[in-house]
């Protein structure tokens, strides 16, 4: 029969907040399995003599939220060592304790039960109940005994042992032992900074997927804007492109000018991208974009200051003689058409990785119009 767990949770009168949950003994497996975070059963037996009544059975249960178990388990030969120099760092009890407590975290699991400063309790059996459970619960506080390992194979100053008496004798046997120790925890301490990083990393990932869903919504909206423009009238259709380029430019953070202009359907307006200007001329026509189109938006860009470069975009392309002569003349400007605008709304390719893309292999070889399909395969 369980009984209720002990009220002297912690010596010094702390109150740790485990949720407590009546459950006959026979039920606790599935209440276990039927829970949504892994638990484990925490049960502590009170002092009770055997003349009073057996109480309700009680189970204090103790949630925690699944991680993945270290990869490497700590031998045999530290967790002893680990003992010895706890028990050699620590004269006296109350030193020993505290310190426990702010290893743990104040975490009960590892703490409750342990008579810490029971005069009858030797203080190498708390050190190896401690140390036992550390172990014992790998699997529910990855890391925890890898960083109680490194922490105590990293003291070197013993300041509680300068109140006992032979102080020098005892500072000389914390010091072997916390040197025995440390012998054995160098592969664990690269151990814990591989998975300190790694669970950097995992929080960076998550922190960028995050803000990541907002952007993708936002681009799965502005995409579906686009699509539908395919059944507009020309006239219309320049203004609600006009709306979709705007939104793409600002989902990605492009600081669209809001003086984007429209004329018939050909949009004016302007982003920066690096540190660099771009002046933005768009057009959706029937027929792919001439020479004459691109010389007028060439002309604009040299009228401005040298760092102003200038993106053309063109729905359904441009003639292949416009590309070429314009890529022979050092020019400023930079195509892209409407699969190229698709592949940045399906989110195979962010817009200011397929701009700078473009701008690169301009500066390598001539070429203004380097479409979004070449990019994503390398070519």
């Amino acid at each position: 029969m369980l009984q209720r767990s002990s009220d002297r949770d912690c010596l010094d009168g702390t109150t740790f907040e485990s949720p407590t949950i009546e459950v006959h003994p026979g039920r606790l497996e599935a209440h276990r399995a039927a829970s949504l975070r892994p638990i484990r059963p925490l049960v502590l037996i009170s002092r009770r003599s055997a003349a009073q009544p057996p109480p309700r059975s009680i189970v204090r249960v103790a949630a925690y939220p699944a991680k993945v178990a270290s990869t490497k388990r700590v031998s045999a030969n530290a967790i002893v060592a680990l003992k010895d120099a706890l028990v050699a760092a620590f004269w006296f009890k109350r030193d020993l304790y505290n310190w426990a407590k702010a290893a743990v975290h104040g975490e009960p699991t590892f703490l409750s039960g342990i008579d810490w400063l029971d005069p009858d309790q030797y203080k190498r059996d708390s050190v190896s109940l401690f140390v036992d459970r550390l172990v014992k619960e790998q699997d529910l506080f990855p890391g925890l005994l890898l960083r109680v390992l490194v922490d105590v194979a990293a003291m070197d100053a013993f300041p509680q042992l300068k109140r006992a008496e032979n102080a020098d004798v005892k500072i000389a046997e914390a010091q072997s032992a916390v040197a025995r120790l440390r012998a054995l925890v160098a592969p664990y301490e690269e151990q814990l900074k591989q998975e300190q990083a790694t669970r950097e990393r995992i929080d960076v990932t998550k922190h960028v997927a995050s803000q990541r869903r907002a952007t993708s919504a936002r681009l799965l909206e502005i995409k579906g804007k686009y699509i539908g423009l395919g059944a507009v009238a020309p006239q219309k259709r320049g203004y609600e492109l006009e709306a979709v380029l705007r939104d793409t430019f600002d989902a990605f953070d492009l600081d669209p000018r809001a003086s984007f202009r429209v004329t018939g359907e050909q949009i004016d307006g302007g982003f920066s991208l690096g540190g660099e200007h771009f002046i933005l001329e768009a057009k959706w026509h029937q027929a792919p974009t001439s020479r004459d189109d691109l010389d007028i938006l060439d002309r604009k860009v040299h009228r401005r200051s040298d760092n102003t470069l200038g993106l053309f975009v063109a729905i359904n392309g441009f003639q292949p003689t416009a590309i070429e002569l314009h890529s022979r003349q050092h020019s400023p400007l930079i195509l892209m058409d409407g699969q190229d605008l698709y592949a940045v709304l399906d989110e195979r390719i962010d817009l200011p990785e397929l701009l700078r893309a473009k701008r690169r292999e301009a500066s390598m070889t001539g070429s203004i119009f380097h479409p979004a399909s070449k990019i994503l395969v390398g070519t």
